[in-house]
């Protein structure tokens, strides 16, 4: 093992923790802060969010950017097939970089001295930071714990293996994650009849940073009209929403593990990130409009129904518009479990994640005859800001005269219109997927 030292305050003694955020080190009993590298100067995220607000005339919505609909095709990306789709991180590693498969697969359990107490204790080979369970102080590697040292060889990707450099800090703890993923599958234990998922849970559950890409999502979908109306039109805005852009971790399952607040954007070391975590580049292969698509085909349909009322698998026809924010990559913090040890790669899937900022656990339960999503309630005491992730209430429009200005029939949530995705409430929603020819099962797009 490296030589170790103690992140420990020069002023006081006391323990020093890991700021993100400050990329420096901070004192929990003086207060004290030493920068991670001398003359550093206060850091500034990069992310630029600019919203634009929608053209009203003469009390008309002007919808250009959302008028052209046409019929919604459900993506169908290779990865959205069941045979890529039910592969563990593992394999999936395992397939696309086996090099650092090879160092996970390699990792040990290695005996820490602390330098504090003098008591040892046992972490894993691949963090750069540790807590001693004895006196709590925390205790570093002197080679590793330098900014910009985080080796390639433990970066989930290929190629140029980009991790953005702006991250939301993770602000709740293994502990808290495990018990907030065993509470959601207690309360709904029909969902995950048959999987070994809380010991899946207890030993497997791992901390990951995910590359996410940051949009405002704007949306037009028709429905069935009632009575003498030939369609419904309904308009959507959801703003600071988030996408995946790497296929590690399940896109349905990030999809729905919303709201995310941006106003806490900092500076992402990942060499300076304390406990065991693994990281996951941004990968160029994923296909953006196609995530964006399937991504937002779920919103229309879930955020209709649940508003309005409509049938979500009764959109004809529909358009969307994803503006992207400038330097809108950004790595968020994940807790995942992958598919227990005691599934096999063929029937049903489960996975299950928490969001590390939030602590809001979600899980799909997929196979070719259905697929559950699981949204556990937020916590009533989380405040969110307002650069956070916002489903404005969808609202039924009609459309009046050219150039495409549109007037608000009716605003879902009747009396009390509400935020969709964002709202305390948890979800259950269960649905049976399309199915498919013969060749598309077998080979996908």
């Amino acid at each position: 093992m490296d030589e170790m030292f103690a992140i420990k305050c020069q002023n006081c003694g006391g323990p020093m923790y890991s700021h993100q955020a400050k990329r420096s080190f901070e004192c929990t009993y003086c207060g004290a802060v030493i920068p991670w590298q001398a003359d550093a100067g206060e850091p500034k995220s990069a992310l630029g969010i600019r919203h634009t607000p929608l053209t009203v005339v003469d009390g008309l919505l002007k919808l250009t950017h959302v008028s052209q609909l046409e019929r919604p095709e459900d993506p169908d990306w290779y990865f959205f097939n069941s045979h890529w789709r039910n592969q563990s991180v593992q394999e999936h590693l395992l397939w696309e970089d086996r090099g650092t498969a090879q160092e996970f697969q390699e990792a040990t359990h290695v005996s820490i001295p602390c330098p504090f107490c003098g008591a040892s204790f046992e972490g894993e080979s691949t963090q750069r930071v540790f807590e001693c369970p004895s006196c709590g102080n925390k205790i570093g590697i002197a080679d590793l714990l330098k900014p910009g040292t985080f080796s390639k060889r433990l970066t989930m990707g290929v190629g140029a293996e980009y991790v953005p450099e702006q991250g939301i800090p993770c602000e709740i703890s293994p502990q808290q994650a495990r018990a907030n993923a065993l509470q959601l599958v207690r309360q709904y234990p029909d969902a995950f009849a048959g999987h070994d998922v809380e010991d899946a849970i207890q030993n497997d559950m791992m901390l990951f940073y995910f590359p996410m890409a940051l949009a405002d999502l704007r949306m037009m979908a028709s429905f069935p009209g009632k009575g003498l109306s030939k369609e419904t039109l309904v308009y959507y805005e959801v703003l600071d929403w988030a996408y995946p852009r790497a296929n590690y971790l399940d896109v349905r399952l990030m999809g729905i593990l919303e709201p995310w607040d941006f106003a806490k954007v900092g500076p992402f070391d990942p060499a300076m990130q304390e406990g065991d975590f693994r990281v996951v580049s941004v990968d160029a292969s994923t296909k953006d409009q196609v995530v964006i698509d399937k991504l937002a085909l779920d919103i229309a349909g879930n955020d209709a129904e649940a508003v309005l009322g409509l049938n979500k698998k009764s959109i004809r026809t529909w358009a969307r518009k994803a503006r992207k924010h400038k330097d809108g990559l950004v790595m968020v913090p994940v807790y995942f479990v992958d598919r227990p040890a005691t599934d096999s790669r063929d029937g049903e899937q489960v996975r299950i994640a928490v969001n590390g900022q939030t602590s809001r656990a979600a899980a799909v339960v997929f196979s070719d005859k259905r697929e559950t999503h699981v949204v556990a309630s937020l916590n009533p005491s989380l405040h969110l800001s307002g650069e956070s992730t916002v489903h404005a209430t969808p609202i039924e429009v009609k459309y009046v005269k050219s150039p495409f200005l549109y007037q608000i029939v009716r605003r879902g949530g009747g009396d009390q219109p509400r935020q969709v995705a964002a709202a305390a409430e948890g979800s259950y929603r269960e649905e049976k997927p399309k199915r498919k020819g013969l060749f598309a099962a077998i080979f996908g797009k």
